[in-house]
């Protein structure tokens, strides 16, 4: 049994193998005490020209969009989550996008019991666009084991 911590890989790999957490789940994605999660689905923005909502989808390999200087978009994650009552979530983006000067606008706590995608809100806060693909890596997870319950 794992006690009350910040679970490594090693753990993260049995969770998922135990109860399907994250779907799909590619153990190359692993990290020391976090998992790579890739965008893949509907990005929703708005065009500053014309006030215009535009939707794309990034299913298949080479789909992109393009995230506009001073800009914000919502992006979907590629995996369905199915999160035990006993684990909660964190997430940030990955260093490489920080340092372009992108920013994840969410409190990143993703709530045990959760079952779904996740869409968060991306800002570009510079002067570059940046384009993004299907299956890029986007941010980096963490896993934190509860403290005790006798629901469990």
């Amino acid at each position: 049994m794992i006690e009350t911590a910040l679970l490594n890989s090693a753990d993260i790999f049995q969770y998922v193998a135990k109860t399907g957490m994250i779907y799909p789940f590619d153990v190359q994605k692993l990290q020391g005490a976090s998992y790579e999660v890739a965008l893949r689905g509907t990005v929703i923005w708005w065009d500053e020209e014309n006030k215009k909502e535009h939707v794309e989808r990034l299913e298949k390999p080479g789909d992109s969009f393009q995230l506009e200087p001073n800009s914000i978009a919502f992006v979907t994650l590629e995996p369905m989550f199915r999160i035990p009552d006993y684990l909660a979530l964190r997430f940030n983006l990955k260093i490489v996008h920080v340092y372009k000067g992108l920013l994840l606008g969410t409190g990143p706590l993703v709530d045990p019991g959760f079952v779904g995608r996740l869409s968060i809100p991306l800002h570009n806060l510079t002067a570059n666009t940046y384009t993004f693909y299907a299956g890029d890596g986007m941010i980096q997870m963490e896993f934190t084991k509860l403290s005790k319950s006798g629901a469990w």
